[in-house]
């Protein structure tokens, strides 16, 4: 599995930790993508949206271009963000946690970006009707949260969908 690592090296020795981790994993071949790496996490550039969009589309496009099967991200934050990217581009979008797990036989489906994904509050909130009814939750404020909170937090624009259900041919930025 060749994997890219989504970098940020704001804190000491997360990165490093990241690589030592990604490289004890057999299989894996760790591919470095050659964009700049800013930040603590993606979060901390939201000061900066053009800039933070800039990254992440380079990042997309180099990983691409590099082949890899994977980006991992170390944070949950970097991944909510990037997740439904996996929609539009020829390779998967993970948790770092999902590769390790993954060699030890343990796989749990990412549900978030499964949702995510759907880019579709009105499904989103049906697929959840269970868990908003066993919660006691409103289903309008629930939904409220999907449109901010998850659907929102998409600082690169997923390409659009052709009425075919393929992406369709569309600049990211």
């Amino acid at each position: 599995m060749r994997v890219a690592l989504h970098r940020h090296p704001g804190v000491a020795g997360v990165m490093e930790a990241a690589v030592e981790l990604l490289g004890a994993v057999p299989g894996v071949e760790l591919v470095e993508l050659g964009v700049p790496a800013a930040g603590l996490q993606s979060v901390s550039l939201s000061a900066l949206p053009a800039y933070k969009r800039q990254l992440q589309l380079a990042e997309l496009e180099a990983a691409r271009e590099r082949g890899v099967d994977a980006i991992a991200a170390v944070y949950h934050s970097d991944h909510r963000e990037l997740c439904a990217h996996e929609r539009d581009w020829p390779f998967r979008i993970v948790n770092i946690l999902e590769v390790v797990g993954e060699s030890m036989g343990l796989q749990q489906p990412d549900r978030f970006k499964q949702l995510k994904i759907m880019q579709d509050a009105d499904l989103i909130v049906s697929e959840c009707r269970a868990l908003i009814e066993q919660h006691a939750l409103d289903p309008d404020k629930a939904r409220e949260v999907v449109v901010k909170a998850m659907l929102g937090d998409q600082p690169l624009p997923l390409k659009r969908l052709a009425p075919s259900g393929d992406p369709a041919t569309q600049d990211a930025r």
